[in-house]
């Protein structure tokens, strides 16, 4: 790595953010901190957490998640991006595992998440959501990335338009996205070694299950759009059984935690999340039969 030519750009989009301070100087420790040519924050904060020695901007109204990255992208100037959310705090580490891969060659590069229990619900929410992104999970190629820690070169991530801002809040856009570059050939890399803890706010069992509801609409408008997931098991359930599915929910959820399990051996040192997983997992499926019965918007894929 060049040492004395910094090249990351580091994008965080922000609403009101009680860890900003905390995800800031989990930067300014870094150990490649010299590889970092910036921080960029974009969104609001009520209660001026953002400390000094960033760039804020600050929006006029919140913004969504992709609206966010995307503008602080725009205004970026390193050759890498690297988006990290704003209640992920960085090993000190980040910087320079995220730097060796994109040198040996990765474009596209999602480090790992850490599964921490701050919290039952927390750590069910964690494992449930990135069963197959943790920290202690092999690396490699995946069919898709979060981008809650994910690096891009900034060229490349103009050339595809960025995230799509008609993605409302915070989910499906960094799952459309992840599609769109794969389909064009791109291969999304895991690296387990370029780590963050994921300190989300979701704490209750009544959180994670809307947090995966919405995570169950949001499949379903991604789906419509991108081909690698029109023939998944889930879009071929017809419409006219959402009922049944709402019904059904936690027994698919079962099979579905179950199989995470069989397949996912960093699973298996958090079996106690079992029953939590799949209480949330259920209300992914209730969300994904209320997308389902939503008809098809006229949007035209990115």
């Amino acid at each position: 790595m060049h040492k004395h030519n910094p090249i990351l750009s580091i994008v965080i989009p922000s609403l009101h953010a009680p860890l900003i301070g905390q995800v800031v100087a989990a930067l300014k420790a870094q150990t490649a901190y010299d590889q970092i040519h910036e921080i960029i924050i974009v969104g609001q904060d009520r209660h001026q957490l953002v400390p000094s020695g960033v760039t804020f901007m600050q929006t006029e109204r919140p913004l969504s998640a992709a609206a966010a990255r995307n503008h602080g992208a725009r205004h970026a100037t390193g050759s890498i991006l690297l988006f990290l959310d704003s209640d992920c705090i960085a090993a000190p580490d980040l910087v320079q595992q995220t730097l060796l891969c994109h040198a040996k060659g990765h474009s596209i590069v999602c480090g790992g998440i850490v599964p921490t229990a701050l919290s039952y619900w927390t750590l069910c929410d964690n494992l449930l959501v990135f069963a197959e992104l943790l920290s202690t999970s092999p690396p490699g190629m995946r069919d898709s990335l979060p981008s809650l820690n994910l690096s891009i070169p900034r060229a490349l991530f103009s050339a595809f338009g960025g995230f799509d801002e008609r993605f409302a809040g915070a989910a499906g856009e960094d799952l459309d996205f992840s599609l769109r570059l794969r389909e064009a050939g791109y291969p999304l890399y895991f690296a387990p070694l370029a780590q963050v803890v994921h300190q989300h706010r979701r704490t209750t069992s009544r959180e994670i299950w809307e947090h995966l509801r919405s995570f169950g609409r949001a499949h379903v408008r991604v789906a419509r759009m991108r081909p690698a997931l029109q023939n998944s098991r889930t879009m071929r359930l017809p419409v006219n059984a959402t009922t049944l599915i709402m019904a059904s929910a936690l027994p698919l959820a079962l099979l579905d935690v179950l199989g995470l399990f069989a397949t996912q051996a960093a699973l298996w040192p958090y079996a106690n999340a079992l029953p939590g997983m799949i209480w949330a997992k259920s209300g992914w499926y209730w969300g994904l039969a209320e997308g389902l019965m939503v008809a098809p918007a006229r949007e035209e894929p990115a």
